[in-house]
């Protein structure tokens, strides 16, 4: 008897372990096919994209601001397609039905949400009169030329470009920092045309005879040969004008990191400005340390940019917030105020007046460029100060300036004309405005460097 017991006890360990593995065995099948069928979904949808009958997928990365790549359009179409192809009729795969259901949901509300601010976008033209990048683009090669060519002693050339269509006012070294030097009715395109258009010519360039010591001077024979040499030079204004296009194309190059960095750096001041300051992660410490060692303007890793790199940084900055400051006046004056009241709208005519007088003091001394010989004479000024002592600003001045101001009037009209129309508030809509000023100049300036070749 105790045997059968002991048999018996043994049979039922046995048969409870058979069945377990057979149920385990059971699960990883399903759970198997239930993954196949996922991966099966995700490809399907991946892979609707086909080139020579071949599945293909793209990893292209988002345009900002709700643009549409090729993956988000390939996407889209395989969200119909997947659509399409959906059996509900079977109710046995509930649980793969229910994943699949719950991915295309989210992958159709991000695709709407991605495609619908891109097809009500139109082509912008590009900037006119002083709002041109393109002139500005012009005038800075013309000086970096004219410093190519004094640096190698090309004198004739040199003097020959600078009266030029009378641009005597450009220099080599960029002492000349305005933001409207070239003066041509016809921007660019003109200063090009009538350089290609100029007939070369030579010149007889006349040497000065070595200077001889007095004890030099007493042997004949030496005195006889001190005298000046002449040669011959050639003018090519044709040569002249691809070196040009060539040195506009290097600045394009440079220039459009630089807006980006601006627009980047006025985006975050803005959303310092509308939420509180977070906490910075490990994660993003270690991405800005490696960010900052990134391949800089002008080279592979090292930072031999053109000769007035430097000065072309401040310039571009000062040209993009002269153009927002603009802009955002002519923002102001299109929206409507937050409340229908009678305050409201005084609050914002005389927020438009306050912005238009600061924009004309501030403009002219932005087109100037600042003057770093005087402010290195006041010291370490207050902040705030010394930039109303200067005739020339830049562009961290300007909102710097605006940040200072105190409230006027107007802004205690009621909480939402302090909210839109405070000088903080009106600072931080500049650097946005002037963020979205940066995106357009960076498309005026590649379409410029196009048109150019």
């Amino acid at each position: 008897m105790s045997s059968f017991s002991y048999v018996f006890n043994n049979a039922h360990v046995v048969m409870s372990f058979l069945a377990f593995i057979l149920l385990d065995i059971m699960g990883s099948t399903a759970a198997f096919q239930t993954i196949n069928n996922r991966h099966a979904l995700v490809g399907k949808r991946r892979c609707a994209f086909t080139w020579n009958n071949r599945p293909c997928k793209t990893k292209l990365a988002a345009v900002k601001d709700g643009g549409m790549d090729a993956f988000t359009a390939q996407l889209q179409a395989a969200l119909a397609e997947a659509e399409a192809n959906t059996d509900t009729s079977s109710s046995s795969d509930t649980v793969t039905d229910a994943y699949a259901t719950e991915i295309l949901n989210k992958s159709r509300s991000a695709v709407t949400a991605t495609v619908e601010p891109s097809q009500s976008s139109t082509p912008r033209p590009q900037r006119t009169g002083k709002h041109a990048i393109s002139s500005l683009l012009m005038q800075r090669a013309i000086q970096t030329q004219l410093y190519y060519l004094a640096d190698m002693r090309d004198e004739p050339t040199y003097m020959w470009m600078r009266e030029f269509l009378n641009h005597g006012h450009l220099d080599d070294k960029g002492r000349f920092q305005e933001l409207d030097g070239l003066r041509c009715d016809g921007g660019w395109q003109y200063y090009l045309e009538q350089l290609e258009n100029a007939p070369s010519f030579s010149i007889t360039v006349q040497l000065a005879p070595p200077r001889l010591s007095a004890q030099q001077q007493r042997n004949p024979y030496l005195a006889a040969q001190a005298v000046g040499r002449s040669y011959e030079e050639t003018i090519l204004p044709l040569k002249i004008s691809q070196t040009l296009r060539t040195v506009a194309r290097s600045l394009e190059t440079e220039w459009v990191p630089v807006l980006f960095e601006i627009a980047e750096e006025d985006r975050k001041r803005v959303q310092l400005y509308n939420a509180p300051p977070q906490i910075q992660t490990a994660a993003a410490a270690y991405q800005a340390f490696w960010c900052e060692r990134q391949v800089v303007a002008g080279g592979e890793g090292d930072d031999q940019g053109t000769p007035l790199h430097a000065l072309n940084e401040r310039i571009v900055a000062r040209f993009c917030t002269r153009v927002a400051l603009d802009e955002l006046i002519d923002e102001l004056q299109g929206e409507s105020p937050a409340d229908d009241s009678a305050e409201d709208e005084e609050a914002k005519r005389a927020a438009v007046e306050w912005l238009r007088d600061f924009a004309n003091e501030w403009e002219p001394k932005l087109k100037r460029g600042p003057d770093d010989n005087k402010r290195r004479s006041f010291g370490v000024a207050p902040p705030g100060h010394w930039q109303r002592l200067c005739d020339g600003a830049d562009a961290d001045d300007v909102t710097e300036a605006m940040w200072q101001e105190l409230p006027p009037l107007f802004a205690y009209a009621s909480d939402d004309a302090m909210r839109l129309y405070s000088p903080e508030a009106l600072a931080a809509r500049l650097r946005r405005v002037r963020a979205s000023v940066c995106d357009e100049l960076i498309g005026d300036l590649r379409a410029t460097v196009l048109l150019m070749s």
